[in-house]
């Protein structure tokens, strides 16, 4: 009786998928992240939250997609739902629908960023936010706009 070993089995990974470390694509997320900050001009003030729920499900489909071991947490559940919530309530509901367009952009931020080393990914997303910070201001101070928010 002989014993044959399948060569296949021996080739294919056994753990999470093993992907070679890229650079951070830079030019892809000053695109996004102009292009977050010109959506944001239409969510009112839902964009922060649509930014954190984009990187919560975006980050948690990088992981799917790459074969990392994942643990649905509470505090990703709390995020999502209040990010959404928060889109909803600070966009006045039709701002809050157009920041899952944000939502849409963080995400595929975080797909572009998978392959990259964990500290570029961190810098990824800190460029999309400071770009989108940035885009809001400068429309607000080329148009000469002025938010007056009064309590009472």
């Amino acid at each position: 009786m002989t014993m044959q070993t399948d060569a296949g089995a021996q080739a294919r990974p056994t753990g999470p998928a093993t992907v070679p470390t890229e650079r951070l694509n830079l030019p892809y997320h000053l695109v996004i992240g102009v292009a977050i900050g010109v959506v944001s001009l239409f969510t009112f003030f839902a964009w922060p939250f649509a930014i954190l729920t984009g990187i919560v499900i975006g980050k948690a489909n990088s992981d799917r997609r790459l074969g990392r071991a994942q643990k649905t947490s509470v505090v990703q559940l709390l995020a999502v739902t209040g990010g959404v919530l928060g889109m909803l309530f600070f966009g006045a509901m039709i701002g809050g629908l157009i920041g899952f367009l944000v939502v849409a952009l963080v995400a595929y931020s975080e797909r572009v960023a998978e392959d990259a080393r964990p500290i570029d990914q961190i810098m990824a997303r800190i460029v999309i936010t400071l770009l989108a910070v940035l885009v809001w201001f400068l429309v607000f101070v080329v148009a000469g706009l002025q938010i007056s928010l009064s309590l009472g």
